[in-house]
């Protein structure tokens, strides 16, 4: 397990300058994973540089959803964003369901 930091609040900000910055976090924890079964990464409910690294570096995808309408509204951006990432970035990224 790596948490978060504080630091991470000026991550969009530093990356934004970066080439292929939406690959940082795959190129960084590829050589890693070997090690393990199951690689989850936790993201923020926003639609930042973070969350696109996350769905660029993944091979799935499972949403935490609470039944209401303002959720379910974020539900439609963040499936009109993964159908994006799996087009442009990552044509491996799933959605492995909603709980």
């Amino acid at each position: 397990m790596v948490p978060a930091s504080p630091d991470l609040a000026g991550a969009d900000l530093e990356l934004s300058g970066r080439e292929r910055r939406e690959f940082l976090l795959s190129r960084a924890i590829r050589s890693r994973v070997g090690d393990f079964d199951e690689v989850l990464i936790d993201c923020p409910p926003s639609l930042s540089l973070l969350t696109i690294n996350a769905l660029v570096a993944a091979d799935s995808v499972l949403v935490p959803l609470q039944c209401e309408f303002y959720a379910l509204e974020g539900l439609s951006q963040l499936m009109r964003t993964i159908e994006r990432i799996q087009r442009a970035l990552n044509p491996r990224l799933e959605l492995q369901g909603w709980c």
